[in-house]
């Protein structure tokens, strides 16, 4: 497909660019917490491809019910019926995380767990021990943990589903991440 008809999708439904909208802006604000994400952005790091589908459902499980839920739908629609309510497990994870955020927010505050939420969602597998300092118990570690893990198997659905929707959204959110690139200033010469 050309650019055009793949930003008529996500630019013609007003729903699904406030979704789109949504997503960037939160993205962007993650990128105050973790700087090598702009950093992944600006170098379209492959890791930014294995963070942006976690983000996405972070960010839905965070607020199911808001613009981004419209997002999920054009990617998942089989997970939902009728096109708006959840199925089952995605009403589970939704759940989950709910629990999940609440336990870290009685210790450390809401804030500072949503943090470590999105920290812990940008950091991936490998570097998970390193999110997590004392501020936690075993149990709400262990929990966060499966939680993360799941995230992980809906990421990998998400991009497995239609890959290529999935693709061309993930384009257009690495496009709307990094702007207005700038072209070099080069004279040519022969």
């Amino acid at each position: 497909e050309t650019s055009w008809e793949v930003g008529a999708r996500y630019v013609r439904e007003a729903s699904l660019l406030d979704a789109v909208c949504d997503v960037v802006s939160e993205i962007k604000g993650a990128q105050a917490l973790v700087p090598t994400l702009m950093q992944m952005c600006e170098d379209c790091d492959v890791e930014l491809f294995l963070v942006l589908p976690r983000m996405v459902l972070v960010l839905f499980v965070a607020d199911p019910a808001g613009a981004r839920a419209v997002l999920l739908q054009s990617l998942l629609p089989h997970r939902f019926e009728n096109g708006r309510e959840m199925h089952q497990e995605l009403k589970d994870l939704v759940r989950r995380f709910d629990e999940a955020l609440t336990s870290l927010a009685a210790i450390a505050g809401r804030d500072a767990a949503w943090q470590l939420v999105v920290k812990r969602a940008m950091a991936g597998d490998s570097e998970a021990k390193d999110v997590y300092t004392d501020c936690c118990s075993q149990e709400t570690h262990r929990d966060m943990e499966a939680l993360m893990r799941d995230i992980e198997r809906w990421s990998l659905e998400l991009q497995r589903h239609c890959p290529q929707d999935w693709n061309q959204c993930s384009a257009v959110l690495v496009q709307c991440l990094m702007g207005k690139q700038k072209k070099p200033n080069v004279k040519f010469q022969v």
